[in-house]
């Protein structure tokens, strides 16, 4: 998947100072991936982050440093007592020195730290109170909900695993109406069959809206008995364009001949509303797919 982003830069007078040039940075898409290579793995509520004014040289660009001061609430990964205090640093996609007027940026998705718990992946520095994010440049912290979830009781229950998903759970019904990334993240961290078994249950205690979208992750994993459920997603005029067009693309995974219809009709219509071209190439494709796989032997 390709990721943009363009930002817009000011001028800033910054410290450039001399030290170790970081590995390559490599965006790590799942979880398991991020706790493999981390140190320590925590959930931690963080504050507003800042530039330091330190500039470092990474993957042969220039990125200001970030910091923020982290309450660490429990670790997942290593030894760090409850309530301790650290500072985490990072690293921006550039340097403001070095922009004027604005950036352009194409890639996997960036970030540091968001301002409220996070789960954070980190890695030691000499100093025993700071802390690293295991990837300098790219998204690896991810922003969970405000309050902490109800985490299942009895003895031997909270296990890592659990704590996880109720923390990823949480996150989605706070910040799922405009990000789905938590499903992904449910998915990739459990495995497509245990995942749609979790998204079942989820489905269960969340608005009829977050439905739809757990519907149409698990359709994208092929649980077809929710090919209903999507295609009144991607007929939902009043549904975001970008979850009709999330809609039609699972419809073009695993849709059966029921969505031949509701495709072909999106796909045709000669007077589709401004903006709305995109959804209607997203059909097209996704009808071909169908009918493609409904000739095959």
């Amino acid at each position: 998947m390709n990721f943009t982003r363009v930002a817009t830069g000011v001028f800033a007078s910054l410290l450039a100072i001399a030290a170790p040039n970081y590995l390559p940075a490599q965006y790590m898409r799942s979880i398991q991936q991020r706790s493999d290579a981390s140190d320590l793995v925590c959930v931690g509520h963080a504050a507003s982050p800042g530039r330091t004014g330190r500039v470092q040289q990474i993957d042969g660009s220039d990125r200001d440093e970030l910091a923020t001061q982290v309450i660490i609430e429990r670790c997942l990964k290593g030894r760090l007592s409850a309530n301790a205090e650290v500072r985490v640093l990072g690293f921006d996609i550039v340097a403001l020195k070095n922009i004027s007027g604005g950036y352009g940026y194409s890639g996997p998705p960036t970030g540091f730290v968001s301002e409220g718990r996070n789960l954070l992946f980190l890695k030691p520095t000499k100093d025993s109170d700071q802390y690293e994010v295991t990837v300098p440049i790219y998204a690896t912290a991810i922003h969970l909900a405000d309050p902490a979830p109800d985490l299942p009781s009895g003895e031997g229950s909270q296990t890592v695993q659990a704590i996880v998903v109720r923390e990823l759970e949480g996150a989605f019904i706070q910040f799922g109406s405009r990000d789905l990334s938590y499903i992904d993240y449910l998915m990739g961290y459990l495995g497509a069959q245990e995942g749609i078994a979790e998204c079942l249950r989820l489905s269960s205690r969340v608005s009829v809206p977050l439905q739809r979208d757990l519907a149409v992750a698990m359709l994208f994993e092929g649980q077809s008995s929710l090919e209903p459920v999507v295609i009144s997603v991607l007929l939902d005029a009043s549904a975001p364009l970008w979850k009709r067009q999330n809609a039609a693309g699972a419809l073009g995974e695993h849709g059966t001949r029921a969505a031949l219809v509701p495709l072909q009709e999106i796909a045709s219509d000669h007077g589709p509303p401004d903006g709305q071209e995109s959804l209607q190439s997203w059909a097209a494709e996704a009808l071909h797919k169908v009918k493609a796989r409904l000739v095959q032997p």
